[in-house]
This record gives C-alpha cells, sequence and structure tokens, in this order.
C-alpha cells in the first residue's frame, strides 16, 4: 500500500466517526406522534363512508355508463346513499344523457336508484327534464319520475306528471295532466298541446297526445281523443298533426271548423301554413264568410283539402255522400249540392272557384218569397263560385230541373243564378229536352227559360197545352197560356213549330216557321201562330190554313190570317194585301171590283168551305155561341163568292144564319148582287139560271130566292147558257 492510499483510508474514518457524532446530537431522544382527530360520522348505521368516487360499466370495451358522486355511505345490507350524483349514459350513436341529483339512494345489487332533489336529465343536443324526485335502472336506463315533471328543448316546454324517460329509445312519456308549449324566435307561443298523456319519441320526432287531446295553434283550436304530431328534426316546427276519434278543428285564417272521426294535417316547411287536410268519417269543413255571415260548408264521408299560403282553398276532393252548403250571398239565396264525389280547384286570394259532381247529383236552392224550393238532379254537374255562390252551373245526365210551377229535363241544362235562366240541351233516354210550365209542355232541339219572368225561347218545338184543372174558358186568365177557347177545354191541344217565344207571365206564345195546332180533328197552320192569353186571341198569320170541327160539319178555311178573337167568339179569315197601286187598274179575275188610286188589293182573298158551301172573300168570320163550336153565323165582306151545291153566289156582304140555314147577300156601289144556279134539262143540256139585286135571300136547302129590290135598281132574272166552269 502506498503512503497516499494510507492517508486516504485515515482520513475517511475520521469523517465518518464525526459526521455519527453530529447525527446522535441533532435527534436526541425519540418522541411519540400525535393522534389524528376523530372522524366525523354522516350516518352512524353506515359501516362505510367515503368521499368522492365513481362506476362504470363498460361493454365491448366501450363505456356506456358512468356514476360519480360527492360523498357516499354504504349499509351493512349493501345499500348505498350518495350525494351530489352525476350518472353519464352514452349510447352507440354517440348520444350522450346525463341525469343529476341531489341524493342517490341504491339497493342491494345497485341496479336501480332512488333520484331525489334537483332531479335534472340532460342530453347533448339540449334536451332537458327536471323534477324533484325520480328512479333510474341501470338495466334499461329508464328515468322514472312518479311527480310533477317540466321539461324544454329550445322553443319547445313541456309538464305533467308520472312520467318515464327511456334514454335507450329516446322517449318521454308523460301519464298524466300533459302539456307542452312551442314558441317563435320572439317568445310566442305558436302551438299549445294539453291531454291526459303524451309520448315524445325523439328519434321519431313524433308527439302523441291521448285522453281529450286539445291543441291551440295559432288561431286554430283543435280537439281529438287523440293526437299525434310530426315534429321537424330539431322538435322545433310542426311538420304534421294526426286526429283520431271526434276530431275537430275550429278557426283559420279562412276555415271557420272542421270536424271528422279522423282529421290529418299537414303544414308547409316553416312549420307555420297549413298545406293539405285530410278527414276521414263523417268529414265536415266550414269555410268563413265573405261578410260577417257563415261562409261555404262541405261534407261527405272522406274530403281531402289544399291550402295556398294564405288559406284559400286550391284544391278539394270529397268521396262518399258529399254535400256543399252555400250561404246566402247578395242576390243569391242559400243553396246546396249533393253527390257521390266532388272534385274543386281554387286559387289564392279567392279560395274554391271550380267545382265538379258526380253521381246523384242534387242542386237544391232555396225558395224566394216562401216558394218551394229550386231543384235540379243530374248525375254529373260543373259549377263555377264566386263570393260563395253558383255564377254557372251545368249539368249533364238525365238532368230534371223543378220549379215553383216549372219542371224541366234535358241531357244537359246550363244554369245562370245570377241571370236566373236555364239552357237546356241534348237528348237522351228520356228523349228531347223538355219544358212543362203552367198548362203548356215544350219538346224542344233546344230550349231557354227565363225562371223570374217565365220567358221561353225554344228551336225546333212540339208543345201540348193541357186542360185546365177545373176545365174553363181560356181567355182572359191571368199568367199563362192554356187552350184557346176554339177548341175543346177537356182535350189537349198540340202545337208545333221551327221555333218558340212564350212570355208566361204576359200570357203570350209566338211559335214561327211552319207552325201548326190541331185538336182532334181541327188543325190550324201558318207561318205564325200566336197566343195571347190576356186578350183571349189565337192568330195564325202567313199562308194560313184551318180545319176547324163545328157543330156544322167541318169547315176548311185560308187566309192570309185567321185570328180567333175568344171574347167576341169570332174566328176571322182574312185574304192577303198588296201595296197600293199608283193609278186605276183592273181587278184580277175571281177578284173585287176595280182598284183606286192609293188602295190596296188582295193578291188572295180568304176562302172557308164547308157544310155551308164554299165561300170566298177579302174577310170572312165565323160568329160562335157562348159555348162550345155551335156556329151562329157566318160574315163575309168585300168581293164576296159563295158557291152552294149547284148554285154560286157573288156579291159585296154575305151573312149566313146557322139556325135556319139561310144566307142574306147585299151589294154596295154599282155592282148587284148575282146568284147563278145551273140546271139540268131533260136532255141533259145545262143551263143557268142568273138572279141579280141590291139584297138576295136564300136558303140551302130549298131552291126558294128573295129578292129585295129598290125604286132605282132593276131586278132581273133571266135563263141563259152556263159560264165555262173555270169562271164560276
Amino acid at each position: 500500500m502506498s503512503s497516499w492510499q494510507r492517508r486516504t483510508r485515515i482520513g475517511l474514518a475520521i469523517f465518518a466517526v464525526t459526521f455519527a457524532v453530529v447525527v446522535y446530537l441533532s435527534i436526541g431522544e425519540r418522541r411519540a406522534p400525535a393522534p389524528p382527530p376523530p372522524v366525523e360520522r354522516q350516518d352512524p348505521k353506515a359501516v362505510v363512508e367515503s368521499i368522492g368516487g365513481d362506476l362504470q360499466r363498460l361493454r365491448a370495451s366501450q363505456q356506456d355508463f358512468a356514476l360519480n358522486f360527492a360523498r357516499s355511505l354504504s349499509y351493512e345490507d349493501g345499500s348505498q346513499k350518495m350525494f351530489e350524483v352525476t350518472i353519464t349514459v352514452r349510447k352507440a350513436d354517440g348520444q350522450t344523457y346525463v341525469v343529476t341529483a341531489d341524493e342517490a339512494t341504491a339497493g342491494r345489487d345497485q341496479r336501480e336508484r332512488q333520484l331525489s332533489g334537483h332531479v335534472r336529465l340532460k342530453t347533448r343536443d339540449g334536451f332537458e327534464l327536471t323534477t324533484d324526485r325520480a328512479t333510474h335502472s341501470q338495466d334499461d336506463s329508464i328515468v322514472r319520475a312518479p311527480g310533477a315533471v317540466e321539461f324544454r328543448k329550445g322553443g319547445m316546454t313541456g309538464s305533467g306528471g308520472n312520467a318515464t324517460y327511456d334514454q335507450t329509445r329516446d322517449v318521454l312519456a308523460i301519464g298524466e295532466q300533459a302539456r307542452i308549449r312551442m314558441t317563435g324566435e320572439d317568445g310566442q307561443v305558436i302551438t299549445d298541446f294539453t291531454a291526459g298523456t303524451a309520448v315524445l319519441d325523439r328519434l321519431q320526432n313524433t308527439l302523441v297526445l291521448d285522453g281529450q287531446a286539445h291543441v291551440l295553434r295559432n288561431q286554430q283550436v283543435i280537439d281529438a281523443d287523440r293526437v299525434m304530431t310530426l315534429l321537424s328534426d330539431d322538435e322545433q316546427l310542426v311538420r304534421f298533426i294526426e286526429l283520431r276519434n271526434n276530431a275537430r278543428v275550429a278557426g283559420g285564417a279562412t276555415i271557420d271548423a272542421m270536424s271528422a272521426r279522423d282529421i290529418d294535417m299537414d303544414y308547409a316547411e316553416d312549420g307555420q301554413a297549413l298545406e293539405r287536410v285530410r278527414l276521414s268519417g263523417g268529414a265536415r269543413v266550414a269555410t268563413k264568410g265573405a261578410s260577417e255571415g257563415p261562409g261555404r260548408q262541405v261534407a261527405g264521408e272522406t274530403l281531402d283539402v289544399l291550402f295556398a299560403p294564405d288559406g284559400n282553398i286550391t284544391a278539394l276532393t270529397g268521396r262518399d255522400k258529399v254535400r256543399l252548403d252555400l250561404p246566402a250571398s247578395g242576390a243569391s239565396p242559400a243553396g246546396s249540392i249533393s253527390a257521390d264525389a266532388l272534385d274543386g280547384t281554387g286559387e289564392a286570394g279567392r279560395g274554391l272557384t271550380r267545382t265538379q259532381f258526380r253521381g246523384r247529383v242534387e242542386y237544391r236552392e232555396a225558395g224566394k218569397r216562401g216558394s218551394r224550393d229550386r231543384v235540379i238532379r243530374a248525375e254529373a254537374l260543373t259549377a263555377t263560385l264566386a263570393d260563395d255562390a253558383v255564377s254557372d252551373a251545368t249539368f249533364t245526365g238525365r238532368v230534371t230541373f223543378d220549379d215553383e210551377g216549372l219542371s224541366a229535363r234535358a241531357a244537359e241544362i246550363s244554369y245562370q243564378p245570377g241571370k236566373d235562366t236555364i239552357a237546356l240541351s241534348g237528348a237522351d233516354s228520356g228523349g228531347a229536352p223538355h219544358v212543362s210550365l203552367d198548362q203548356i209542355s215544350i219538346d224542344a232541339r233546344l230550349i231557354e227559360v227565363g225562371l223570374d219572368d217565365r220567358r221561353i225561347t225554344a228551336g225546333q218545338v212540339k208543345t201540348t197545352l193541357a186542360p185546365r184543372k177545373n176545365a174553363q174558358t181560356a181567355g182572359g186568365s191571368a199568367g199563362g197560356v192554356s187552350i184557346p177557347g176554339l177548341l175543346k177545354q177537356d182535350q189537349i191541344a198540340n202545337i208545333n213549330a221551327d221555333s218558340l217565344e212564350y212570355r208566361g207571365q204576359a200570357g203570350q206564345a209566338v211559335y214561327r216557321g211552319a207552325a201548326t195546332m190541331w185538336q182532334g180533328n181541327t188543325t190550324i197552320r201558318g207561318d205564325t201562330i200566336s197566343l195571347d192569353q190576356e186578350k183571349g186571341l189565337l192568330v195564325a198569320s202567313g199562308s194560313a190554313r184551318s180545319t176547324l170541327e163545328l157543330d156544322t160539319g167541318l169547315s176548311i178555311g185560308t187566309a192570309d190570317e185567321i185570328r180567333y178573337d175568344d171574347q167576341a167568339r169570332v174566328v176571322t179569315y182574312s185574304g192577303v194585301p198588296v201595296p197600293p197601286t199608283t193609278g186605276r187598274a183592273s181587278a184580277p179575275a175571281g177578284r173585287s171590283g176595280g182598284a183606286d188610286t192609293g188602295r190596296a188589293i188582295l193578291a188572295r182573298h180568304a176562302q172557308l168551305s164547308g157544310p155551308q158551301g164554299d165561300l170566298r172573300a177579302e174577310r170572312i168570320e165565323i160568329v160562335l155561341g157562348r159555348e162550345g163550336n155551335t156556329v151562329e153565323r157566318l160574315e163575309g165582306y168585300t168581293g164576296v163568292t159563295l158557291k152552294l151545291d149547284r148554285r154560286t153566289a157573288s156579291g159585296a156582304r154575305l151573312t149566313y144564319y146557322a139556325s135556319d140555314e139561310r144566307y142574306v147577300m147585299s151589294a154596295t156601289g154599282t155592282v148587284p148582287v148575282t146568284i147563278t144556279d145551273a140546271q139540268t134539262a131533260a136532255s141533259g143540256a145545262v143551263s143557268c139560271r142568273e138572279t141579280t139585286g141590291r139584297t138576295l135571300t136564300f136558303y140551302k136547302s130549298t131552291d126558294r130566292i128573295v129578292v129585295d129590290g129598290n125604286e132605282q135598281n132593276r131586278i132581273e132574272m133571266q135563263v141563259k147558257p152556263c159560264a165555262p166552269a173555270s169562271m164560276r
């Protein structure tokens, strides 16, 4: 060992001894430590008390349940009480639920905890539920709150009692006195739901209310036994409301009320405007009226209604027992339309404007001034609406029309209530268009009727005049047209023509174009036949012809005009005049004497042929008895010619008395009366006996002739050869 190594070891030994002495002196005598202060027990019954702690449950290495507390007490039976508790549940989809409470109590198995004091459930998307006490099940992750609860998310708030929240399915169920409100950004309540129970399914975005569900939404009051509401994804807007059993909706921008067994209400994307409503089971929709009164009402087994943003109806479909009720509007009376089906369209600002009804259509309009309802029935109807009234309606398919004193039928009837007119057209299995009014029945290709003034125009017309009830003479009756007194009053009469103008209130009818009236053997024809009930006139004009069944037999007449005056009981046949000449002219053969300047001449005389003979004159009158078709007398005026068997008479005036078959013919001016009797001798030669005078009286059944002359005129009787037949 070297000297330096020896010196180092000695130095280290001295240092060690010195360090040991210093340590011993610094420690001195060892003292016992002071005992810790005693622990303050929260519950003497607790076997374990701890401060702070947490419990976690893992599934597939993923935490889905966590329990944190500030302090806990454990008891001998395994139960536990925790304070300032936080329960966190995390779902596989990332949603997180946090339940907090002042206290939590768990049983021995620690599966369910009783929560009390400021119990609050929160989700990561902002949903929050509060209550005073609840239970939380670790197994099913359901929070149960037997008392009052409140919840909110954004503008949606709610309250009720006896609630559960299923964290697994995101479903909140309120068992009693449920109330949910939805407010807008301005804090104003938009929708207020109340019901016996409510279920908010947050995964399906649905809110279901049961037990006298009641909803206040904007201007609407909604009621039903059960209400299901579809919410937006953020649960802030109403997208759809489904009402089941005893569904009712009152109020709205344009809707006054809706009701049905079930109603579905579909809203726009903004959750405000109602876009579509479907009603099933005794459905009914009432709109607000144009004024303060009620508006239109639509009913049916099912109704489907589309709305414009302003709330007006843009489309409406109804099926089974459909009915549209229309209020009185302006001059239009209240009415209704019923059918099997309805399809309607409308527009914003106006509402329903056009409707189509199909199947067993019935249009009914309230009668005016106590009269019967106006009723139209058809297979289909297209109607235009304006201001809660029908402005135009077209009925098709076996249409019938019934009004006070008027009935009609046709394949198609167009009705304009504002003008109070109908137009009939088209033939079907029931025949051509037909109208019955007063005693007249009209069949025609086209018929137009003024309902207020009973004015009718028709084309290609066939009509019948029915006997009056308690048959009486027609002349002078007020209103309508009946059988002229010339005809039998207990039998129908017929009139056909190319056209008809009928004015029922004035008691006038004018037939034009090949007009023909007939009853039994009586027939009257003319270019025009007119009836005037008030004046008691029947006039056939323009190539007029008649066959009259009189008590003396059939009489056939022709004239330019045939006129029957019921007051005077006179039938008048008038010839055809031509315009006056400017100079003297010879009268045509067989006509009246020479024409003077400025005087009309007859292009054709009137003619009447019958048992009384063949009579021609400028004017012929048949004077009838007061009843029936008994002939009292005939009158012939100007240029009279009578052919009776083999006798021919001519003169200026003729009167025939039917009672004794007596003829009285007289002359005017310088032209005498002439009677020519054709006689056949034994040899077969024919001669004519001519008698002339101022007045001649003769009889039908005898050869007796009375000649009454005067001092200024010679009476002549002579026999001479007969003129050719064409000249007689």
